[in-house]
């Protein structure tokens, strides 16, 4: 055979491979579409979305469901999320800017932004720190007074007070203990040192640059009719899309009462929750703009223990999990939410700039190996198609 033939065949099956891998990709993404709405249809859920980014793109999504069931109102790509606890892992992003500015320090005595002495009172000679807060071992218990919407923060956690119901019976940094009111003081410090209302301070410093539609309110929000209702795990509605846009919000500069916020109360598109993942994955940087310094990054996901007042093991660092259970011999990072029948999920690797975003407005939430059984079987769909 000559080589002009020999070439002109190797090109004629090139350019058959070329032809034929679009619709081979698509029969891909078809199947695990399919594979999706079983694994959400098998767990109750209401609706949901998925957005997947490698190497810096988005590479997948995918909607589920409905946003409100009786209407028959369908999840679209614009539709927002209530995120649950991944508000810390955002909010934990705003933070960090604040240190960068240099009105906070992760080591600095929480005392000196609120005003007043905040001490365990069972260890009155360790101070409370801000990276205590983040890492989830301030010693804080999310079980005492914290939930009545009577108290001020001042009167839950100033010495004055002492309230030893709002602590554990140990040496703060010491011990790991996932807090919810830990992380909610987030909210408080950043309005002390801003002198702006929480939602205002991030919106200024982290959504506005990045164009990012959200709030920590559903009436706050840009789109409001993008809004979902929202369904407990056994689908059944809890809060209406109306009822929602109604509730008000106060925006005022209140660090004495803002302090439930930053728990878990953000609204969050998934794509944009996305994007702060690959913001992540690429040391600080996201479309030419630079959110973080890369040593910033990775003392976000750096185990804490060994610096400041911490000594304890945490799987926290800095508002940022590293979950070691879905992929064997691998750290993601990232951070769950569960509220109800809310369940929200971001994770990603920096090694191979694979971020995964899940989302719902109701489902089964049942954990395994702390993570929601739903997520895992999405995540696993997710991770060999894109992630391997």
């Amino acid at each position: 055979m000559s080589l002009r033939k020999l070439f002109t065949r190797l090109a004629a099956l090139f350019l058959c491979l070329l032809l034929c891998a679009p619709r081979a990709s698509a029969e891909d993404g078809d199947s695990l579409s399919q594979s999706l709405s079983r694994i959400f249809r098998n767990n109750k859920t209401s609706g949901a979305a998925v957005v997947v980014a490698r190497d810096g793109e988005i590479v997948y999504q995918y909607q589920y469901g409905y946003a409100a069931k009786k209407k028959k109102v369908p999840v679209t790509p614009t539709t927002y999320f209530r995120i649950a606890s991944v508000t810390k892992f955002v909010t934990g992003i705003h933070v960090m800017q604040l240190v960068e500015q240099g009105l906070l320090k992760l080591d600095e005595d929480i005392s000196t932004y609120l005003g007043y002495t905040v001490r365990n009172p069972y260890a009155r000679k360790t101070p409370i720190t801000l990276r205590m807060l983040m890492s989830h071992t301030s010693s804080l218990n999310p079980h005492g007074g914290y939930p009545s919407s009577r108290n001020t923060l001042r009167d839950l956690i100033s010495t004055d007070e002492v309230r030893k119901g709002n602590w554990y019976d140990e040496t703060p940094g010491t011990v790991y203990r996932y807090s919810n009111f830990g992380a909610g003081i987030m909210g408080s410090l950043i309005e002390s040192v801003t002198g702006q209302n929480l939602n205002d301070s991030i919106h200024q410093s982290l959504f506005v640059p990045l164009n990012i539609s959200a709030g920590y309110a559903a009436s706050l929000l840009a789109n409001p009719e993008d809004v979902p209702d929202l369904y407990n795990m056994e689908g059944n509605l809890y809060a209406s899309r109306s009822n929602l846009l109604e509730r008000d919000w106060d925006d005022s500069v209140n660090p004495d009462r803002h302090f439930r916020i930053t728990v878990g109360s953000l609204w969050m598109r998934p794509i944009d929750l996305c994007r702060l993942g690959i913001m992540l994955c690429d040391q600080g940087r996201l479309e030419g703009q630079q959110v973080l310094q890369p040593e910033t990054v990775a003392a976000m996901m750096a185990e804490p223990a060994g610096q400041g007042g911490v000594t304890a093991p945490t799987p926290y660092g800095l508002c940022v999990q590293r979950e070691t259970t879905l992929v064997p011999g691998k750290t993601l990072y990232g951070h769950q939410g569960m509220s109800e029948g809310l369940v929200s999920n971001v994770y990603f690797d920096p090694e191979t700039r694979f971020v995964f975003v899940m989302s719902t407005n109701g489902s089964s939430n049942h954990l395994d190996h702390r993570v929601v059984r739903l997520s895992r079987k999405v995540f696993e769909q997710i991770w060999n198609a894109f992630g391997e």
